[in-house]
């Protein structure tokens, strides 16, 4: 006769339906987070490779990142760069479009007959009875002028609160129209126009940026208003690490010769000494002292030809700094290019690793819900059938 143990059984049964309740809640967590397993070691053997792809991912998070944040920096750079170039554009059809005849100032022409001659009559132009310039020097000057604080505001262009253009020392302004640049201006026009220096001189003074060179009136950037830092050449570049290996240079500062070049021609255009640009006799009458002192010369054709010489300066600096600035745009845009193809395979390995991380820990949450529901009928036929069990007595078994 067989034994029958009901502790036995439902010691079993008991057993039976935690491992079942266990497997249930491991399949439920599973199917909530996706995960296999909360925890590294319910890996096995493939934890490894989780924690190696999932440290690579990080690293490269990292480098995206990086590239992201100075990828709107250059975006920004390239915008002012851009509208730079646009605005300098401008100018340079102002210059073009400026008729170098006549000495572009309203007023009659004042004449000069020698005494000393009675019996020739030379008719010397000097002079004008104005100093007031014509409507097509007025508006190159209205133009320069208006053009002179949105090149600055350019040169200043920011990324939130760090200036793009000014090298490492991104919280230093890089320009300021403190009125230096002015002030030189104005002294060098008339310097020049009373003959302290030649037209020679005054064009080697715009052209220098050193004292150094026997200019001692030239045009330093500290006078033009560039940012200590800047004007010392102790700025420092800007690079962004792209990955393990690489860094990419993407600086431009805004003290770099076209812009500087483009600034100075603005000053010059808009100095409120420029004009007039033939001396001035308001009566007429010459010899005698001008009521407005011109470009330097006795007659009216040499103060033209010098005023000229300074105009076709300034209008060579601004179309050789378009140039310029074409360039470095270019080179700015090849940095971009080259740090966006860099990002680019990151992702594609980022997506890589992050596809191995997923195979090694993801579950597929319809097998595991079908996994799920099978467990349900198996747990439900336990129970009933420990109900069962739980109902026989030792009556019903004879």
């Amino acid at each position: 006769m067989t034994g029958i143990s009901t502790l036995g059984q439902a010691l079993r049964q008991i057993e039976n339906i935690k491992k079942q309740q266990t497997t249930f809640s491991d399949l439920s967590t599973q199917l909530a987070t996706g995960k296999k397993t909360q925890n590294f070691s319910g890996l096995g053997s493939d934890a490894l490779s989780s924690i190696r792809s999932r440290s690579a991912v990080v690293t490269l998070d990292s480098y995206i990142s990086n590239i992201g944040k100075a990828d709107t920096r250059l975006k920004i750079m390239l915008s002012s760069i851009e509208e730079f170039q646009k605005q300098g554009e401008n100018l340079s059809n102002g210059f073009i479009g400026f008729v170098q005849q006549g000495v572009h100032q309203q007023g009659d022409i004042v004449t000069y007959d020698d005494p000393s001659t009675p019996f020739v009559n030379e008719e010397i132009q000097v002079g004008m009875t104005s100093s007031k310039p014509d409507n097509e020097l007025q508006t190159l000057i209205n133009l320069a002028g208006n053009l002179f604080d949105r090149m600055a505001e350019l040169l200043n262009a920011k990324d939130g609160d760090r200036f793009v253009l000014g090298g490492a020392e991104t919280l230093t302004q890089p320009f300021s129209n403190s009125g230096t640049l002015d002030a030189a201006v104005s002294t060098l026009i008339t310097s020049w126009k009373d003959g302290t220096i030649s037209t020679d001189q005054l064009l080697a003074d715009i052209r220098d940026r050193s004292t150094a060179n026997g200019n001692p009136d030239a045009l330093t950037d500290s006078v033009v208003g560039y940012s200590a830092s800047l004007s010392a050449g102790n700025a420092g570049r800007v690079f962004v690490r792209v990955d393990e290996n690489s860094e990419l240079d993407y600086t431009v500062h805004a003290n770099q010769d076209p812009f500087r070049d483009v600034m100075v021609a603005l000053a010059f255009l808009k100095n409120e000494n420029l004009p007039p640009i033939a001396n001035t006799y308001e009566d007429g009458v010459f010899p005698g002292t001008p009521d407005a002192q011109g470009a330097p010369g006795f007659t009216l054709a040499q103060q033209q030809e010098n005023f000229y010489k300074l105009y076709n300066e300034l209008s060579r600096m601004v179309n050789r700094a378009l140039d310029e600035v074409n360039n470095i745009r270019f080179d700015v845009e090849a940095v971009r290019a080259s740090m966006n193809e860099t990002k680019n395979f990151h992702v594609d390995q980022k997506n890589l690793l992050t596809s191995i991380v997923s195979g090694i820990e993801d579950v597929d949450q319809n097998d595991v819900a079908l996994k799920i529901n099978t467990l349900q009928v198996q747990l439900e036929a336990t129970f009933r059938v420990t109900a069962l069990v739980s109902q026989l007595t030792l009556v019903n078994f004879i």
